[in-house]
């Protein structure tokens, strides 16, 4: 009877209205636990106020290797009641984990959303929140300060990083008058003239040894032609200088951070997962693209609207 009903929970979840499809279910590779697991994150998605369940989290892993967890470990739930303001925690022990093939359906879609993953059924209260669950007990996140420096002297890289996009972003588009190339670089540059870098919010985070860093993420204005290239996106810790010491793709939403071991070394909390420090490196989790690819790519665009 459980099964059934996890089952029917998990599909309702993964389903998108209008789409027809089969969430496939795999057997558990068991695999074994690593320091990627510490890294992971997941997500519950919003429902109706009317109808609260049980929250049943999803989570991308194309390779099977990283699940947030396995029955019985505790995670923290961080809850977002109005669907953009974290307000409340929550923590919570798996139940059930399963291993999901995404639909035929989606595959045929959208590649960023083709992704295997995994879905936790956990022994939390009903709840309609969307919410972002990490590993372990951890305690609501606060945002620090950045080291004075870290914003300022972190710009001239991220100049350069933009600039190359942009040069990509210009050969692709190929604007055919000095106009249009001019327009271009406006809106890509905005008019900061720094691809928006002194309005993104950088949050300081507690390194080792007592050093003091900044964590960014980003999104530029590289809207390539339907089909041809996606958004420049990534995530940097950058040092008390602003010199980038780890990097990776994907944008994500930060919330703060937190000390998850009491070493005095910070974790951050975002919407992909926990960013540690592993004793040599600081590790990012991976970002997923999810429905506005899927959406985008399965419906018809309005009449005379080009995607």
């Amino acid at each position: 009877m459980m099964n059934l009903r996890y089952t029917a929970m998990v599909a309702a979840l993964l389903l998108p209205t209008g789409v027809g499809a089969q969430v496939r279910y795999l057997s558990d590779p068991q695999p074994e636990r690593t320091n990627d697991w510490l890294i992971a994150g997941g997500q519950v998605k919003q429902r109706p106020a009317r109808a609260p369940r049980a929250p049943i989290v999803s989570q991308f892993d194309t390779v099977g290797l990283m699940p947030l967890g396995t029955v019985g470990d505790t995670v923290t739930l961080y809850l977002f009641p109005d669907g953009a303001n974290l307000s409340m925690t929550r923590h919570a022990t798996i139940r059930a984990r399963r291993r999901f093939d995404p639909p035929t359906s989606w595959r045929a879609a959208c590649d960023d959303v083709a992704h295997r993953g995994w879905m936790f059924e956990l022994n939390a209260p009903a709840t309609s929140s969307f919410a972002v669950v990490v590993p372990g007990r951890l305690p609501m996140p606060v945002r620090r300060t950045p080291p004075p420096l870290a914003i300022r002297g972190g710009q001239s890289y991220f100049l350069v990083h933009a600039d190359s996009a942009f040069q990509r972003y210009r050969a692709v588009v190929a604007p055919a008058t000095q106009r249009s190339a001019d327009y271009l670089r406006s809106d890509f540059f905005q008019p900061t003239n720094d691809a928006g870098w002194t309005r993104k919010q950088m949050i300081g985070v507690r390194g080792p040894n007592g050093h003091n860093y900044g964590v960014v993420s980003f999104w530029l204005r590289d809207d390539y032609p339907y089909g041809r290239g996606s958004n420049t996106t990534g995530t940097w810790i950058v040092n008390a200088w602003g010199y980038p010491v780890a990097r990776a793709p994907g944008n994500v939403d930060i919330y703060g951070t937190v000390d998850a071991d009491g070493d005095g070394i910070d974790e951050v909390v975002t919407s992909s997962g926990l960013i540690r420090w592993d004793g040599t490196t600081w590790r990012i989790p991976p970002v997923y693209s999810d429905e506005p690819c899927l959406a985008r790519r399965i419906m018809a665009p309005p009449p005379g609207a080009k995607p």
